[in-house]
């Protein structure tokens, strides 16, 4: 009987041990089985962003895109409304009234410039106020040459449809100074004023377009001065091609119409104009500009004019601290004018050829400290033929060489320090004269 109850308990131990296998592999099984769903869900979460990466997801480039923006704006400084500050200019000219060597007369001037700007720009306009006034003073030559000018100007611009914009520039300037051929401490006045606007169009990302117009008058409300007063219209429409994203290409085309009080200069002007832009390597860029103009009097006494102008500039950031700038630029005009001597019409022709070199080399000494190395040389040749005489030729050649320092000595207060030398050599003994100018310049932005 006993041996029956322990064979039972046995076998009942059996089983429940069987059961608690069988449950433990079945624990077991179901771990593998979600382990091997997780590796599953994570080999094709793997295999989709190995896909919208090789696939350039547009959704996840452009949830970089605001993230990046995001963070910029985060970073960005707030808006001053109200900016005001000022220049200050010191300049001594040893040859200031470039009289021939050893006939040299140096001059001190100051100059000081303050200026308040309001600006209540938003996202889509742009709107900006400013007052500004100068007050120029030489020490020694001040006949003609201390001034006082106080100007306004007004900036706007406003995205009128997704891919156009419209601005408009307007400037109000009024300028006194002393002249010699007003009795006593008089002063001549001018009022100048200038209005441009322009409207530009983004047909897609290679091509936009553009329509500028200005016009500028100048006006003298002194007797003396009031056949002076000169009106200019200019109408300028213009397109750009962006043949790569590191080649551009502009065309554009200019009509200036010029006036004047008494009628007898007023002319018309057209020009024409191509551009070229393009990277070379990663750190140069290449440019080329060609402009024909076409001047045509609109009264007896002005001249024709045909001008010619191809300009070549090459830059090349050598280093992150330095650059190196080269340009080349050859103008042609040929003038055509007439005259009247009595009874007789005499015929005017003169052909000026002129060539520029400017090299300059700038580069960072320290964090807030930059300099400047620069050469400006020139040569004009002009040659004129009058009726009933010999020809007349002139040449000039100008090498000025400058130095200047830039320091940021706070983020408010910008100082630049400049010393250039110019030597220029004519025809005449009396054309030749060199002058040595040191200049001082101080920004305070506020």
């Amino acid at each position: 009987m006993l041996t029956f109850i322990f064979l039972e308990m046995a076998a009942l131990g059996a089983a429940v041990e069987s059961k608690s296998a069988e449950k433990e592999d079945r624990q077991q099984g179901n771990k593998e089985e979600k382990k091997a769903d997780r590796i599953e869900k994570l080999l094709e979460a793997m295999e989709e962003k190995v896909l919208q990466e090789e696939t350039g997801s547009q959704e996840s480039a452009r949830l970089e895109e605001l993230k990046e923006y995001e963070k910029e704006l985060l970073q960005r400084p707030k808006k001053d409304r109200l900016r005001y500050g000022g220049d200050f200019d010191l300049t001594y000219d040893n040859n200031v009234a470039r009289g021939v060597i050893r006939a040299e007369e140096g001059d001190t001037t100051f100059i000081l410039k303050p200026f308040v700007e309001l600006d209540l720009s938003g996202r889509r306009t742009d709107f900006r106020a400013e007052f500004k006034t100068t007050q120029s003073y030489r020490v020694k030559v001040s006949e003609g040459s201390d001034t006082r000018s106080a100007e306004v100007s007004l900036r706007a611009g406003r995205k009128i449809a997704k891919k156009t914009t419209l601005s408009f520039n307007g400037r109000l300037n009024r300028t006194s100074a002393r002249d010699v051929e007003i009795d006593d401490d008089g002063r001549k006045i001018t009022y100048d004023n200038s209005h441009q606007g322009s409207l530009n169009y983004e047909m897609n990302r290679k091509f936009s377009a553009s329509f500028d117009t200005n016009y500028t008058a100048t006006d003298y409300p002194h007797e003396n001065f009031d056949q002076d007063g000169t009106d200019q219209i200019q109408l300028s429409p213009n397109l750009n091609f962006q043949m790569t994203p590191k080649t551009r290409l502009s065309i554009g085309y200019r009509w200036t119409q010029n006036m004047t009080k008494t009628k007898s200069s007023d002319n018309t002007k057209n020009e024409i104009r191509l551009s070229y832009t393009g990277k070379i390597t990663g750190k140069s860029t290449l440019s080329v500009d060609f402009t024909q103009a076409f001047s045509r009097p609109d009264a007896a006494a002005a001249s024709h004019a045909d001008e010619t102008t191809v300009s070549v500039g090459y830059i090349w950031a050598a280093t992150p601290k330095s650059s190196i700038r080269f340009q080349y630029s050859n103008t042609t005009v040929l003038s055509l004018s007439d005259s009247i001597s009595g009874d007789e019409l005499l015929k005017s022709a003169t052909r000026t050829a002129s060539d520029a070199w400017s090299t300059s080399f700038r580069f960072k000494l320290h964090r807030k400290l930059s300099a400047e190395f620069s050469s400006n040389i020139s040569h004009s040749h002009s040659k004129t033929k009058k009726t009933g005489s010999d020809n007349t030729r002139s040449r000039t050649f100008t090498f000025p060489f400058q130095t200047a320092l830039d320091y940021q000595l706070l983020n408010w207060l910008q100082l630049r320090f400049t010393y250039t030398y110019r030597h220029q050599i004519g025809n005449e003994e009396s054309d030749e004269h060199r002058a040595h100018t040191w200049f001082v310049h101080t920004n305070i932005s506020l």
